[in-house]
């Protein structure tokens, strides 16, 4: 039998702190004013007779690549976990504080005073990872796994139209003696604003709340899917904590229902696959970038003036501001790109519990392109653990490209990239 271990470590740190997610705080020089929540890192530990894993799910934004290299480091050095075997995941909260300085937008408006709050937070933040994998290793025991889905309808759909795919399924991972498990999902945590200045998970914070009132004591480590284009954009009223509330108790009670009815499954081994996928940057001047985004604004501004969806406007607005802004540091796009190899090799991990494959992805990879791993894989069970392991930005389908989406204009990748990713993928789950 295997052994699994459940932990819970608060990650929030005195107001002050710039907050992740949205460039708007950074253009207002907004900082945290205090916290709606406590937001957390969570820890499953595994082991079988051969090796130990540690899945960490911690309520910020993102890890970036060189902060994953220098936590795995740590962190096996003060609990001998192999390095291979940590996986880091982000909830991808935008009400956390910012933990990226390598996000090529952002990174452009970021003075020296932010620079260093940010690596501040990431030093605490460390301690705390350390932290909670010593707990969940020590809190270690012979235990079963037990496993569960439904569907969630109306809580998220697709950003960019919510006619086009959407992942509404919700998985649970507990251990058999209910203490916690891994809670997968697919949605952007975006309900609370660019306006809100306090720390919280967003919805998750109040899914946590429910999930903790029907099974005392649980510990929900929550994963996020291939949420590139998932959001509550075109289902929120509007972007207040009662909304956050509303959603995420919806979350949370679709959870509850589902710890009532979860089965088991005999896994006797653990196994772990890595993989390098070869991806290549994009060439802004082969793209013809800046004259695309000059055109892209003028037809933006007479969208913004006559439409009257409000979620529609605020897809406008956001692809808008970002244009605007892409055009401003255009220059600093693409000497940063320049300065990337041509080749980007991006890890990905595949852990493997007799049934369930969970596939670890450093971006944001599309629902699309989420639904066809799961679709094609040889394992019944099958979780996408987006913002994994590091950070290489937004992995869209090649037609945003021609759109000229918001997520296509944050991506670092040439445009039929994600199809190789995709196809890399699936080939290790068939």
């Amino acid at each position: 039998m295997i052994k699994v271990g459940i932990s819970e470590v608060s990650i929030t740190p005195t107001p002050g702190y710039p907050l992740g997610g949205y460039i708007e705080r950074y253009l207002k020089n907004n900082r945290a004013s205090g916290k709606l929540h406590d937001i957390y890192a969570r820890g499953f530990y595994l082991s079988d007779d051969s090796f130990e894993y540690i899945i960490i799910s911690a309520e910020v934004l993102l890890f970036d690549n060189s902060f994953v290299e220098l936590a795995r480091k740590r962190i096996s050095a003060d609990t001998g976990i192999p390095g291979t075997n940590i996986m880091l995941s982000a909830t991808h909260t935008h009400a956390a504080p910012e933990t990226s300085l390598e996000i090529f937008l952002f990174r452009f408006f970021y003075d020296e005073e932010i620079i260093d709050l940010v690596k501040d937070y990431n030093r605490f933040l460390l301690e705390r990872l350390v932290e909670v994998t010593q707990k969940a290793k020590h809190d270690a025991k012979e235990s079963g796994l037990l496993i569960g889905r439904t569907l969630l309808e109306g809580m998220c759909t697709n950003r960019i139209d919510p006619n086009l795919e959407r992942d509404s399924e919700i998985v649970v991972i507990a251990d058999s003696f209910m203490r916690g498990g891994l809670m997968s999902f697919t949605c952007h945590p975006t309900v609370l604003g660019a306006d809100n200045t306090l720390y919280s998970g967003d919805f998750l914070s109040y899914a946590a709340e429910r999930i903790k009132n029907c099974a005392k004591g649980f510990v929900p480590v929550f994963i996020n899917g291939a949420a590139g284009d998932q959001s509550t954009r075109f289902v929120r009223k509007n972007q207040s904590v009662d909304e956050a509330k509303r959603l995420g108790y919806m979350l949370g009670d679709t959870f509850c229902k589902l710890l009532k009815n979860l089965e088991k499954i005999e896994v006797k081994e653990i196994g772990l696959i890595n993989k390098e996928v070869e991806l290549k940057k994009r060439n802004l001047e082969e793209e013809k970038f800046r004259e695309k985004l000059e055109a892209h604004i003028a037809e933006l501004g007479k969208m913004l003036e006559y439409e009257q969806d409000l979620g529609k406007k605020r897809k406008i607005s956001q692809d808008l501001l970002t244009s605007k802004l892409l055009l401003k540091t255009y220059e600093k796009f693409d000497a940063y790109l320049k300065r990337l190899p041509e080749i980007l090799r991006v890890n990905v991990s595949i852990l493997i519990l007799d049934s369930v494959a969970i596939v670890f992805i450093p971006a944001e990879l599309f629902c699309s392109f989420g639904l066809e791993i799961k679709r094609k894989s040889k394992y019944p069970y099958t979780i996408i653990a987006g913002y994994s392991n590091g950070y290489y930005g937004y992995i869209p389908k090649s037609e945003t490209f021609k759109r000229l989406d918001y997520e296509s204009l944050m991506s670092i990748f040439k445009a039929d990239y994600g199809r190789v990713l995709v196809n890399e993928v699936i080939k290790f789950l068939t």
